[in-house]
């Protein structure tokens, strides 16, 4: 559950259908020319491709930069609309510690939205997708010549256990979701330009990362979860 700005508690899975559907109807308007020059190029078989690395650089003078593995890239059609929904949410993600904590599932959401305006008319072969290796490389190839917007994301997820509670508090509030942890993701985002029989070299590292976001393990706990005894409360720490 969520708070919005005018004290409505919004459920997280209604606000990210809000989020696909209402970016879904202002993307759709821009699919189709976006996608036809990429569509025609692909046709013709105009091809470039489109390889790079992502990795963390080295700490101290020298040193070798640490590979990032099961980096998720996308080579999606750029869309301005897109852009500037990826932008404000950017921006807005400043404003509160609400705010911050929404900006990975909204950036999630427009960009399933948009993906679906794809399949929608008939250009879900323009979603191009790879992961990193295990040295970081990935590429891309038989990618039409056109402007693509390269999307990234990394990972790392932190575990937290649940605050143990009494007896009757579990029982009491046994439906309620506790945080487990969280994910950190890392964000790259960036225009791409094909060119037929050209390829396009993509840097990933930590200091030309574009937004970084967390999303958050919130679920009810296992019933079997351990509880404190009512014995021990109000009981100094050993």
């Amino acid at each position: 559950m969520r708070t919005s700005g005018a004290g409505t508690r919004v459920p997280a899975a209604a606000l990210l259908l809000f989020l696909a559907v209402s970016f879904g109807v202002a993307t759709a308007m821009d699919v189709g020319a976006l996608v036809a020059p990429l569509q025609a190029a692909r046709e013709r078989g105009s091809f470039g491709s489109v390889g790079g690395r992502a990795y963390e650089e080295g700490k101290r003078g020298g040193a070798d930069p640490t590979p990032y593995a099961a980096v998720s890239v996308l080579l999606l059609p750029r869309s301005p609309a897109f852009e500037s929904e990826l932008e404000a949410i950017k921006v807005r993600s400043r404003e509160s510690l609400d705010a911050y904590v929404e900006a990975e599932p909204k950036v999630s959401a427009a960009r399933l939205a948009f993906e679906q305006a794809l399949i929608g008319l008939g250009a879900g072969q323009l979603i191009l997708g790879e992961a990193s290796a295990a040295d970081g490389a990935f590429r891309f190839q038989r990618v039409p010549e056109g402007p693509w917007t390269l999307l990234a994301w990394r990972e790392t997820p932190h575990a937290k256990k649940p605050v143990a509670m009494k007896k009757s508090e579990a029982q009491r509030y046994r439906s309620r979701p506790q945080i487990f942890g969280h994910t950190a993701v890392v964000f790259w985002s960036m225009p791409v330009t094909v060119k037929a029989g050209e390829e396009v070299t993509v840097r990933l590292h930590d200091r030309n990362a574009w937004m970084t976001g967390i999303r958050e393990d919130r679920r009810v706990p296992d019933e079997n979860q351990p509880t404190v005894p009512q014995t021990q409360q109000g009981a100094a720490p050993r």
